[in-house]
């Protein structure tokens, strides 16, 4: 099937933002882990896998907010939802996954989750109750990633934790029930949350041409090579499987589109915020 086919296939309803000005326009669219085998050894304890609930919101709309504040478009793209309160109760808490993998600084580099629009998400979910946000992601450039970023300084000034992942007791052996991807050292963070929120950002990647929602998700694990070992694309596929956010937010106002996912590279802008449920979806789009 090709992709004209399959976009008009899936039945997505868009809906698009416009953030300019203080109106927003709304339109209906149809259009379209550290261990052998991502496992540790030893007496770890084994979680089985456990049926992914459905989320609150409606798995077949995408919500495309455009625009390049970062208040406005959490605040706005939230709404079109339903509202943030459908999601986060009070008392729960909330793990954000964005992307800050590289050190490189806010801005310019469009290389890493807009450190700004990550603090506008977690005064969202404050505001709805939440007892906590934690931000998390297993940066391969080292702990300088969250410093450089912003991101540990803008999500600490707005009330949540912003920490990396990497340890050994960060992480606890699942069964991720996959063909492919089996035991796997999953984050604690996560397992434990009452909500998961993905947010990457948009950009190239060298080997699965693009990083974004799937991918994204493997930040979350501690043994990432054995994906590369194996087989990278079905275990990007298993591991969404077994742990579907229950949200995902991309961040597309500019991203690189060469060289990624460190650069050097070429960075173009779409001024769009995406929000959905369905990761294929979100990917397609």
């Amino acid at each position: 099937m090709d992709r004209r086919k399959f976009i008009n296939g899936i039945g997505v309803g868009l809906l698009t933002l416009g953030l300019a000005g203080c109106g927003v326009n709304l339109q209906g669219n149809n259009s379209g882990t550290d261990g052998n085998n991502g496992g540790a050894s030893g007496d770890t304890a084994v979680n089985k896998t456990k049926p992914v609930t459905a989320s609150v919101y409606d798995s077949k709309k995408l919500v495309i907010a455009q625009g390049t504040d970062p208040d406005s478009l959490i605040e706005k793209g939230l709404s079109a939802l339903g509202g943030i309160g459908l999601l986060v109760k009070k008392g729960s808490s909330v793990v954000i996954k964005p992307n800050y993998s590289v050190p490189k600084r806010p801005g310019s580099d469009a290389i890493t989750t807009n450190h700004l629009m990550l603090a506008a998400l977690v005064k969202q979910c404050l505001k709805a109750g939440a007892k906590e946000v934690k931000v998390i992601d297993f940066p391969f450039g080292g702990p300088q990633c969250l410093v450089l970023s912003g991101i540990k300084d803008a999500v600490e000034k707005a009330g949540g934790k912003a920490f990396d992942i990497g340890k050994q007791s960060d992480f606890t052996e699942v069964d991720s029930g996959g063909m492919t991807l089996k035991k796997i050292m999953f984050s604690k963070d996560v397992l434990n949350a009452d909500v998961l929120i993905n947010f990457p950002i948009l950009k190239h990647h060298a080997m699965t041409k693009v990083t974004m929602g799937l991918k994204g998700m493997m930040g979350l694990v501690q043994d990432r090579q054995y994906f590369h070992r194996t087989d990278l694309h079905q275990c990007i596929a298993e591991l969404t499987a077994y742990r579907k956010p229950d949200l995902i937010i991309l961040d597309a106002i500019q991203g690189i589109t060469t060289n990624g996912p460190m650069g050097p590279r070429t960075i173009k802008a779409w001024n769009q915020v995406v929000f959905g449920v369905d990761p294929v979806a979100l990917d397609v789009y």
